[in-house]
């Protein structure tokens, strides 16, 4: 009798130990773009006057040589670059050297009314990698992470 209830135990215990809803795997080396939370979407205030660090991320195995990240900072028709927002971090890449595996890239808001009819958004995307092995935003066809959508209102 002992030996059927450990063998119902066991074969209970392989049953419910396969959980289908486990976490993916990123085994594919991938770069993104967020928030300091976390987050793809953000607004500011048309009101706001400072410097907000955004972040590029790396996810990959350990490496030896420096990776470049390419980057590009677009506004749509209701900003302007230099009255609305500045890129502080300059260049359009951001480089990872051994042992870094998240980089700053700063945009220093500037306080102006906005016409909210308009497309007043900043996105930053990932544009590129070298080398150029690595997906940009994380897997899937999502590619979630591969751009940070940044909107201006007036709060």
């Amino acid at each position: 009798m002992k030996l059927k209830h450990t063998i119902l135990l066991a074969a209970a215990a392989l049953l419910t130990g396969c959980a289908k809803n486990e976490l993916p795997l990123f085994d594919e080396p991938f770069v993104y773009v967020e928030t300091s939370t976390g987050a793809n979407v953000a607004v500011v205030g048309a009101d706001m006057k400072a410097t907000v660090t955004y972040y590029i991320g790396l996810s990959c195995p350990a490496f030896t040589d420096p990776i470049g990240v390419n980057f590009s900072v677009t506004c749509g028709s209701g900003l302007t670059e230099g009255v609305d927002y500045e890129v502080v971090t300059p260049g359009g890449t951001v480089t990872f050297l051994p042992g870094i595996w998240r980089m700053p890239l700063r945009i220093q808001w500037k306080e102006h009314a906005i016409d909210e009819s308009k497309d007043n958004t900043v996105t930053i995307a990932i544009t590129g990698t070298s080398p150029g092995t690595f997906t940009l935003g994380y897997p899937g066809p999502a590619a979630k992470g591969s751009k940070l959508v940044i909107t201006k209102k007036n709060l």
